[in-house]
Parts: C-alpha cells; structure tokens; sequence
C-alpha cells in the first residue's frame, strides 16, 4: 500500500501505462506545466537503441492524459531502480496545467503503485530547479515528501537572471569580466549564430570542444555524431554560435532551448591560443543578449558542484556573470522502506 495520509483519498481513478501513442505525449507534453526539452521522445532518440532500458510512462484520469514520465530501469545490487533518464539533464513527471495538488498526489502514489508492481525496488528522479516554472511552483517537491521521497542528492546550479535592460545586465558583471569584454571587443571579435551547421562547422565546433575538454582532463558528453544528430531530431530547440576572429572560429556554445522560460548553456568552449583575445566574456555576453531578446528568462549555466562539494572557480566564474543560485535534486524512494 503506497503511503497515503489517512484523511486522504484519492480524488479520481489514475492509471498508468507503458507509452503507446508518441503523437499524443509529444502533444501533451507542448502545454504541460514542468516540461523540458529533455521530456521529449524526440530529443531521447538521439541515444543509439540498447543504450538504456527505456520505461516512459503514460497516467491517465478519468481516461484523459494526467501527466508524463519520461524513465529508465538501471539493473543495481539492490535490484532494478526506476530512474530520470541518465541520457538527460533533468526529468521526472510533467502534468496538465489545470491539475489541482491533490491530483499531483494521485499520480504520483500511483507512479509508487505501479512501481511496486513492476518489481522495482526504487524510483529516483531529478526534477528541473524551480526557474523553469513559469509559476515558480514547489507543489511537485511537497507532494514527493508526501509520499515519502526523500532527497539523496543536492547539487548547485547557477543561472543569469534576464530580466533587465541591456545596459543593467552589464552591469551586474564584475568589473574584470566587463573590462575582459571590452578587450574583446577591441580584438575585433565577431559573434555569430549558425542556424544550420555545414559539415565543416560541426568539425571545427567539435574539434575546439574535444580540444578543450581534454585539457580539463574530461571528455565531452556527446559523441561529434550525437551533435550532429541533435540537430536533425530537434533543429528549433537548440543555438550553436560561434566567436571569429580574422575569420576563424576560435570559440563556441551550444545551448538547449528547454522550454519557454529557460536556455541552457550545455558546451561552451575556446582554443588555448585565443585565451589573450577574451572571447568567453564576449561569447558570453552575446549569447545572454539573445536569450533575452528572444524572451527567455533565464540562461542556465548548469551545475558547479560534484556531488555536493562546490567547484569554487566555476562557481566564481559564473558569479562574474551576475549568476544567481538554485538547487538541482534528486529524490529516490525505495520501497523497501515502505512495507
């Protein structure tokens, strides 16, 4: 019996059922409140068949869609766990606008029934932080704790507020990283969007990238395929542009557009020699203006901590940007621990 407080019933009947019709998840999931772009079958598909073990879930009320869960199972010494898909940044369920809090309750105790039936031994999600509510709206976390989640993993992101003028964007800067912009500038760097990467600007985009990450000692998360393949499978839902300078691209980002409120800088990125000529502030600086002229309200720069610990210069970094600081979780329940 999964936990319910004893002055509380459910509402209406909820099912749940394996994903049939992706025409009608890719339809709800357009107006539901909690989506990203990583809740897309669409964005999902760029991982290679057999890489995971796909479990995306469909809940019904009163026979219409009630909300989605995008998942997978992971086979661990516990037993198999249901889990937010690894190949994405964030997950867990999306609902229908109009759902009231106790409805979210009884989809999600019935997310715990299903479960148990399934044979899982646990389910952990790691839901989006809090800016990509257009309401701002904490009801999911509640109705998690209600039912006995608990949070067993907390890192700190940090995105750049986009609300302001131009010109007081700016400066929230620190003063280095506004001066290191207007060095830039003197360099005569050029910023520009590519909107349909050539052959040779994924290779150039993708050969900085690797360049750079092996420097830090890591790879990138996505295969020069997988880029490319993203681009093919969600073509409006991501920004790639670059830094020139005499013509030559020395820096880029990528970013993924994840829903209305909320662009995330995915790969930023630059050549070792090009260091002196400043092009990340100016890279920077320009991608937030077109965020902002586009109309979103935050450009989420991703996590600066490894499980917990702060990465101090990123953090520091990012501040230089007049970042702010939100919470990613993960919540896990086990159901173990409810017999």
């Amino acid at each position: 019996m999964n936990y319910r407080p004893s002055d509380q019933t459910p509402s209406q009947p909820v099912s749940v059922e394996v994903i049939g019709d992706r025409r009608e998840w890719e339809t709800f999931l357009a107006e539901a409140r909690g989506r990203t772009l990583f809740h897309s079958l669409r964005f999902l598909d760029y991982h290679p068949q057999g890489r995971f073990e796909e479990h995306h879930v469909v809940i019904r009320r009163k026979g219409n869609i009630a909300a989605l869960m995008p998942g997978v199972i992971r086979h661990e010494v516990a037993g198999p766990v249901w889990v937010s898909h690894p190949g994405a940044s964030y997950g867990g369920p999306v609902w229908a606008q109009e759902l009231r809090y106790d409805h979210l309750e009884d989809v999600i105790a019935s997310l715990i029934d299903y479960a148990r039936e399934a044979g899982l031994n646990a389910i952990r999600i790691t839901p989006p932080p809090i800016i990509y509510d257009e309401e701002a709206g904490q009801m999911l976390d509640f109705a998690l704790q209600r039912n006995r989640f608990a949070v067993i993993r907390t890192e700190l992101t940090q995105a750049v507020p986009l609300d302001k003028p131009p010109d007081a964007m700016f400066d929230s800067f620190v003063n280095k990283t506004r001066n290191a912009f207007r060095r830039a500038e003197q360099h005569g760097l050029r910023f520009r969007l590519i909107e349909e990467p050539t052959t040779e600007e994924f290779e150039r985009f993708y050969e900085i990238l690797e360049e750079n990450r092996r420097g830090l000692g890591v790879v990138p998360t996505h295969s020069r395929e997988e880029v490319e393949r993203l681009h093919q499978l969600i073509p409006g839902q991501l920004m790639m542009a670059v830094v020139e300078h005499k013509g030559r691209m020395i820096a880029c980002i990528w970013n993924f557009i994840c829903n209305d409120q909320v662009v995330l800088e995915f790969y930023m990125a630059h050549e070792a020699p090009s260091v002196q000529l400043k092009p990340v502030p100016f890279l920077t600086w320009h991608s937030l203006l077109w965020a902002r002229e586009r109309g979103f309200k935050w450009m989420d720069f991703g996590i600066s901590s490894i499980w917990g610990d702060p990465t101090t210069g990123l953090l520091r970094f990012k501040e230089n940007f007049g970042a702010r600081h939100f919470l990613r979780q993960t919540w896990e329940l086990r159901m173990k621990s409810e017999e």
